[in-house]
C-alpha cells in the first residue's frame, strides 16, 4: 500500500486556520440566521469534515484501516435514517444533504486513488460495470425527471470509484470488518430500542406493512433485515478467521443479536437469500458444480409446470401457506406480498420504452399509474434495469454480472462471491445493486465488481 506524505508546514498551519473559521462561522451561524434549527447541526458538521478529511486523505493514500473504516461509514450512513417522515417521502432535508456530502467525499477519495485503482476499468466487470453506470447518468436526457436521474448517475459513479479504491485496498478480512462495523451500527441500535418503539420513521400505509414490523434506525423492514443478514454473515465469518475464545464468543454473540433483528422486522427474503448464497457457494467449492444445475433445473422447471397446469393454490393446501404469511393470508404468499402485481404492471410499462427505458429512477413518475398503493421502484433488480434503462442498459448490467459469475466459477473466493450471489438472490424481489439512489446493497456489490476486476486474469484455482 502506499504511505502517506506528510503535510507541510504552510500547508498544515493554513488547514489549521482554515478549521479555526469554519467552527467559528458555524457556532455563529443558529444565532445569525434565526428560526433555522437545522443549524444548530452546523457544528458537527465541521467537526465531521476535521475528523472525515485525514480519513478520506488516507483512503487515497492506500490506507487499509482508512478503507475499512470509510467502508463502514458510509454503510451505516446509507442505510440508517433519523427522518420523521415517511418512508415514500423523498422530501430534501439535512439527512439528505449529508448523505449526498458524504458519497462526494467519497467520490473525490476514489478519484484520488484512480492512479491505482485505474487500472482495474481496462478489466472486464469494472469496464462493463462502468458502462452501466455511465448509462445511469447518460438516462437523464430522455429522463421524466432528468435532474433526479442525473443526480442518481453522478451518486453511483462517485460511489463506484470509491468501491475500486476499496477494493483495490482491502482484503478478505478488511472487508467482513467493514460490513461488520458498518451494519452493526445500523443492527445493534435498532435492536436496542425494539422493547420500546419499531422505528424512528413514520409508517408509510401500504409499504411498510403491519405496525409491528421493526425498522429501527432504518425507514423500512427490508433495509434493516439486509442489514441483519450480512452483520450475521460477517460476524459468523470473522469467527472462523479468529482463535481467541473470547473474541470468538463476542462475535457469536453478536451474530444471535442480528438473528433478533432480523426476526423482528419479520422480513423473509434477506436471511433466505443469505443462507441460499452460503449453501451454493459452498457447495460449488466442495465439488457440488455438477448437482446444482440439474437439481435447480428439475426444481424450477417443476414449479414452473406445476403452477401453470393447475395454480399453486390448487396444489399447496391454505393452511400451509398461512403458516407463513405475516397477515394471515394465503394470498400474501400467492401473490408474494403483491409482487406479482407490481411486475405485471412493471413489465406493461417496460413495453412502452423497451430499448432504452424510462430513464434512471424515474420510478416516482413511471408507478404513478399504479394504484393498489404507493411505490417507486419494481420491487426486481432484473426487471427495474429493463423499465428504467431498457434492453440496451439492462444487457451491459448482465453482462458485468455475468463477468462476475466468471470469477466465481475460475476462482472462487469466499466473501466476495457469498456478497455477490446474496446480491443477485435479492434483486429476485427488491432493488439490490440498482436502486433510485444507491443502497448499501449497491455499494457492497461494486465493490466484489472490483475485486472481481482485481483477480481477472489469474489462473483457475
Amino acid at each position: 500500500m502506499d504511505s502517506l506524505t506528510p503535510l507541510p508546514p504552510a500547508a498544515l498551519r493554513f488547514a489549521v486556520i482554515l478549521g479555526t473559521v469554519a467552527l467559528t462561522v458555524a457556532l455563529l451561524l443558529p444565532a445569525a440566521v434565526p428560526g433555522q434549527p437545522d443549524l444548530l447541526a452546523a457544528p458537527l458538521a465541521v467537526a465531521v469534515v476535521a475528523w472525515g478529511l485525514p480519513v478520506l486523505l488516507a483512503l487515497a493514500g492506500g490506507r487499509r484501516w482508512a478503507a475499512v473504516l470509510a467502508l463502514a461509514v458510509l454503510l451505516f450512513a446509507t442505510a440508517a435514517s433519523f427522518r420523521t417522515h415517511q418512508w415514500a417521502d423523498k422530501d430534501l432535508d439535512w439527512q439528505v444533504l449529508a448523505k449526498g456530502a458524504i458519497w462526494l467525499a467519497c467520490g473525490v477519495a476514489g478519484i484520488l486513488r484512480l492512479g491505482r485503482s485505474g487500472r482495474l476499468l481496462a478489466r472486464p466487470p469494472a469496464a462493463l460495470a462502468l458502462a452501466f453506470l455511465a448509462m445511469l447518468l447518460v438516462s437523464a436526457l430522455w429522463s421524466p425527471n432528468p435532474s433526479y436521474s442525473a443526480l442518481s448517475g453522478v451518486s453511483y459513479l462517485c460511489l463506484f470509484v470509491f468501491a475500486l479504491a476499496v477494493a483495490e485496498s482491502l482484503d478478505e478480512e478488511g472487508l467482513l470488518l467493514a460490513i461488520a462495523v458498518g451494519t452493526g451500527l445500523v443492527v445493534l441500535p435498532s435492536l436496542a430500542i425494539a422493547p420500546f418503539a419499531v422505528g424512528i420513521s413514520a409508517i408509510s400505509p401500504g409499504s411498510t406493512g403491519e405496525a409491528d414490523r421493526l425498522r429501527g434506525i432504518t425507514d423500512h423492514p427490508i433495509p434493516l433485515a439486509e442489514a441483519s443478514a450480512l452483520f450475521v454473515f460477517a460476524c459468523l465469518a470473522l469467527r472462523r478467521r479468529h482463535g481467541g475464545v473470547a473474541v470468538r464468543l463476542l462475535l457469536l454473540a453478536l451474530a444471535a443479536a442480528g438473528v433478533a433483528t432480523a426476526l423482528l422486522t419479520q422480513s423473509r427474503l434477506p436471511p433466505l437469500a443469505m443462507i441460499a448464497a452460503c449453501t451454493a457457494y459452498a457447495a460449488y467449492r466442495r465439488g457440488g458444480a455438477a448437482l446444482m444445475l440439474p437439481v435447480l433445473t428439475v426444481f424450477v422447471g417443476g414449479a414452473l409446470a406445476a403452477e401453470s397446469l393447475a395454480g399453486l393454490a390448487a396444489l399447496i393446501p391454505a393452511d400451509f401457506l398461512e403458516m407463513f404469511a405475516r397477515s394471515g393470508h394465503s394470498k400474501e404468499i400467492l401473490s408474494m406480498s403483491g409482487r406479482l402485481t407490481i411486475w405485471s404492471y412493471a413489465w406493461e410499462r417496460f413495453l412502452d420504452k423497451p430499448v432504452l427505458g424510462w430513464g434512471q429512477a424515474s420510478g416516482m413518475t413511471v408507478f404513478q399509474g399504479f394504484h393498489a398503493w404507493k411505490i417507486v421502484h419494481a420491487h426486481n433488480a432484473y426487471l427495474q434495469a429493463l423499465l428504467y434503462l431498457g434492453i440496451s442498459g439492462a444487457t451491459l448490467l448482465f453482462a458485468a454480472l455475468l463477468a462476475q459469475l466468471r470469477e466465481f466459477v475460475r476462482r472462487p473466493v469466499p466473501v466476495r462471491d457469498v456478497v455477490l450471489l446474496y446480491t443477485l438472490i435479492m434483486g429476485l424481489t427488491e432493488q439490490a445493486m440498482l436502486s433510485n439512489m444507491p443502497s448499501g446493497s449497491a455499494v457492497l456489490w461494486m465493490v466484489t465488481v472490483g475485486m472481481a476486476a482485481a483477480a481477472w486474469g489469474k489462473g483457475r484455482r
